[in-house]
């Protein structure tokens, strides 16, 4: 095994990695979160959003489920789910076969308004990619369906001393 200050190409995938993160920032800000919501006509939180998304991904589910999903507490799914029906995006009712287990489905406004929230940010994306070339776009896509995979396959480890790497030599490049 290769000491982490050997492996090849070190330089770029630090590199990489830094822009993955600036993308995750993006994705996780707060600002960005309002102009996306705005720009849909939603009026959600995050946490309600990704329990809306997982609504609408499962079909069916319980709020049990839902917070296993999601890693949250129980009763923040509980909170979440009552803003969710109160506004009309899931409905809530008892299981059939077994009356003590509600189940929660998305309605069809529901459907809409994360149909409308995910194609703002598609909508961006492909605004930003417009101008490149297709080879690009193929390269880029099938790189990080490569990416997420390698990332999958390992799990996070310790390592012995931190590289010192901040990103901030990023633009020297």
């Amino acid at each position: 095994m290769l000491d982490i200050d050997q492996e090849p190409n070190r330089e770029l995938t630090d590199a990489i990695t830094a822009q993955i993160q600036a993308l995750f920032r993006l994705g996780g800000s707060r600002r960005v979160f309002a102009q996306q919501i705005e720009a849909a006509g939603v009026s959600l939180t995050p946490q309600a959003l990704r329990v809306l998304e997982r609504s609408v991904d499962a079909d069916q589910t319980t709020p049990g489920q839902l917070a296993a999903q999601l890693d949250l507490d129980p009763a923040t799914v509980t909170r979440l789910l009552r803003h969710l029906e109160d506004s009309g995006l899931v409905r809530r009712a008892r299981d059939n076969g077994d009356r003590r287990v509600s189940t929660v489905e998305p309605t069809q406004q529901g459907r809409q308004a994360l149909a409308r929230y995910r194609e703002v940010v598609w909508d961006q994306v492909r605004r930003a990619l417009a101008s490149w070339p297709s080879g690009d776009l193929a390269s880029l896509a099938e790189l990080l369906g490569r990416l997420v995979g390698d990332v999958q396959k390992e799990p996070y480890r310790p390592v012995s001393t931190p590289t010192g790497y901040t990103g901030s030599n990023l633009s020297e490049r």
